[in-house]
């Protein structure tokens, strides 16, 4: 499942979509690496201002749980059995994405693994004392 097919699975209008059995790879794309396995999204959306008031009585989105923003597109990755909100990917990767243990930048391509410590390169593994990784091609 790519980009587009997630777009084309949310339905238009509608005040939330639930996209099921996302594999990990195209969260991880944008929030660094994530465990093997499938997640769900759920992409909120804004009602027409005609519906405002039907909705009131609805559960409103809930806070993002970086910035604290509600906002009207705000989505959920369920991550090892775990609910997380955020209303954007920048604070999705700042609160799931793994630290590189050398620069401490996040890590949100594929990284570079040494017994359980993460790096973000092959030059910070081999700074760190690691020299048998090598980035992927």
């Amino acid at each position: 499942m790519n980009a587009n097919a997630i777009r084309s699975n949310v339905r238009a209008g509608a005040e939330e979509s639930l996209i099921e059995d996302v594999p990990a790879f195209v969260i991880s794309s944008g929030l660094g690496s994530l465990p093997a396995g499938r997640y769900s999204l759920l992409i909120g959306t804004e009602p027409d201002k005609g519906e405002q008031a039907a909705s009131d009585s609805k559960r409103a989105m809930p806070a993002c749980e970086t910035c604290g923003n509600v906002y009207d597109k705000s989505f959920e990755v369920l991550m090892q059995g775990r609910k997380h909100v955020f209303d954007s990917f920048e604070c999705a990767i700042e609160a799931l994405a793994p630290r590189c243990e050398h620069c401490h930048c996040r890590i949100i391509g594929h990284g570079v693994e040494n017994q359980g410590t993460l790096y973000c390169c092959a030059h910070c593994a081999k700074q760190s004392g690691v020299n048998r990784l090598r980035d992927r091609n």
